[in-house]
């Protein structure tokens, strides 16, 4: 029996040193895991950063194309209201034109009656050097 109890202490013993080995390997992978860890929690945070800066700027995106819609429609505006400015410039000027020409005839006429001014009429134009009556 004594030499169950002395086989049963140095098994004992054995499965100790086996134990602290293990427990001492186990420490030093853990000493080479943890600063992989240590990178990988900061990756993790950056990657977290980095998707919440995605998201306020997907966000932003959003709100710019919703202000290009709508300078794109006030320009659209404007543009069409340029071109009926511009046409309605140049009906302006036509009849601008028209009325000075007819208030020109009015002066000429009343600074001398005798003269006929009827081949000067603004249903003339001139077409190969000559005044012509439209048609």
């Amino acid at each position: 029996m004594y030499q169950e109890l002395a086989s049963l202490r140095q098994s004992k013993k054995e499965v100790k040193r086996l134990i602290f080995k293990k427990s001492q390997e186990a420490l030093q992978t853990e000493a080479k895991i943890l600063p992989f860890r240590n990178v990988v929690a900061d990756l993790r945070e950056k990657v977290e950063e980095a998707q919440a800066k995605m998201a306020k700027l997907e966000e932003r995106a959003t709100q710019f194309e919703v202000q290009l819609s709508q300078v794109e429609g006030e320009l659209a505006e404007k543009v069409e209201l340029f071109r009926k400015t511009e046409e309605e410039l140049t009906n302006d000027a036509a009849d601008a034109y028209g009325e000075g020409f007819q208030d020109a005839m009015a002066k000429f006429a009343y600074m001398d009656p005798e003269v006929d001014l009827s081949p000067f009429a603004e249903l003339k134009w001139v077409f190969d050097g000559q005044l012509v009556r439209r048609e």
